[in-house]
């Protein structure tokens, strides 16, 4: 099939412009549909791996789910209210507590022996320590310590 340059040149300006522009469609819609048809197949075989793997993953979050709930409820029971009064006691001396909007300064002296269970004790009632110092004193361990309440219980 040869083409005849005497029919194109014989058309009007304007049918020349809509060949021309419906042959340009045709070829973007064609080379469209060549690059999408990959992207296609590529999705459904990945969608079928997927509900291949579903039933495991499932069984896995299940399993997350119920080592999960035990703890949550644990901690629900255990969290107490900060009161600086419960730092002073026999093992433990309260010095100062100077409370500031949201958290405070609390300075205890106690024996060496109780500094970890000071941090526990922290803990436990939902208090977070950003920065604290030790320093020896007479009767043992002087704590400054800044507290922050733990928003995420």
């Amino acid at each position: 099939m040869s083409l005849n340059p005497e029919v194109w040149l014989a058309l009007s300006p304007r049918m020349r412009a809509i060949c021309w522009l419906a042959a340009m469609f045709s070829s973007v819609l064609l080379i469209g549909w060549f690059a999408i048809r990959p992207l296609n197949q590529t999705q459904r075989l990945t969608q079928r791996q997927q509900s291949a793997l579903q039933p495991e993953l499932q069984a896995e979050w299940r399993k997350l789910r119920a080592l999960a709930l035990p703890e949550a409820q644990s901690t629900v029971t255990q969290v107490r209210r900060f009161s600086p009064l419960d730092f002073h006691g026999q093992s433990r001396q309260l010095l100062r507590w100077q409370p500031m909007q949201g958290d405070g300064e609390l300075v205890l002296e106690s024996r060496w022996s109780q500094a970890v269970e000071t941090f526990s004790l922290l803990a436990e009632r939902g208090m977070q320590i950003p920065a604290f110092s030790l320093s020896a004193s007479e009767s043992g361990l002087r704590f400054t310590l800044q507290l922050e309440h733990d928003d995420d219980g």
